[in-house]
């Protein structure tokens, strides 16, 4: 059985699977019950790609140029996070993430691509609406009705 010829990300993302020790078989079962609608860059391999890749082995075409991330760029994380590169060791790339209660952790992946100017917006607009959010909490009422009087009635 020859080994299929995927794409780097494709490859990325089978590795981000493999790497969480995942059941091989659960993967093709996702596959065929959700088409991927979280990894899109897997949605193209058909069912029997995918088990050669997942059995046999796979190689990986050679792109001609592979951008080249440092510390401080936004990138896209997963197709769905949108995080700032805090650290490069070993070619390995942490970014930090938003959690539930508006912490930043470090991840890693080995799937990421350039943020677009909209995606970075947003999640600027989100991260400042977070920390606004936890200062207006920590005030107590006599200092938010202060702070209502100068934002909003211009009472200086």
């Amino acid at each position: 059985m020859d080994k299929p010829i995927i794409n780097q990300n494709q490859a990325d993302r089978i590795w981000a699977f493999e790497w969480r020790k995942k059941n091989p078989s659960k993967l093709l079962e996702f596959h065929v019950k959700h088409t991927f609608s979280s990894s899109k860059c897997l949605q193209s391999l058909t069912l029997d790609e995918l088990a050669r890749c997942l059995y046999v082995g796979y190689e990986v075409e050679v792109e001609e140029l592979e951008p080249q991330f440092e510390v401080g760029d936004w990138v896209n994380h997963d197709d769905r996070n949108i995080g700032k590169i805090t650290k490069i060791k070993d070619g390995i790339i942490f970014i930090d993430v938003p959690l539930n209660h508006g912490e930043y952790v470090n991840t890693v992946s080995k799937y990421f691509e350039y943020a677009t100017e909209s995606e970075i917006a947003g999640e600027e607009k989100s991260r400042m609406d977070k920390k606004i959010n936890e200062i207006w909490i920590g005030l107590s009422d006599y200092e938010r009705n202060g702070f209502y009087r100068k934002l909003v009635r211009g009472e200086y």
